[in-house]
């Protein structure tokens, strides 16, 4: 759990666009804990945990490694689009947005 929660913990504020001061203030965690839960020097208790995951919008499970994949699909499926747009033609974008619009 060490290893991955602190990897996972610098990934997601990474993601979010996120410094130690901003998650600080989120969850009110002191700046100076947060600095050793990315170190990987403390672990933290599962109330910190979630106060963490509420924050990133992600799961403690997540964060924990628990979970495989990269919390949402949204962000899974808006990656594979970012790396392969250039090989789409205007006409399969098109065909995307729409299927994205449909109910």
């Amino acid at each position: 759990m060490e290893e991955k929660f602190h990897h996972r913990l610098k990934a997601k504020m990474k993601e979010k666009g996120l410094t130690q001061r901003a998650l600080s203030k989120l969850t009110d965690i002191s700046e100076p804990a947060i600095s050793k839960y990315l170190s990987g020097s403390r672990i933290p208790h599962l109330e910190i945990v979630g106060k963490f995951a509420n924050a990133l919008g992600c799961s403690a499970d997540y964060l924990l490694g628990c979970e495989q994949n990269k919390g949402s699909h949204y962000q899974q499926i808006e990656d594979a689009i970012k790396e392969h747009k250039a090989y789409l033609s205007a006409e399969e974008r098109m065909s995307l947005i729409m299927h994205l619009s449909e109910k």
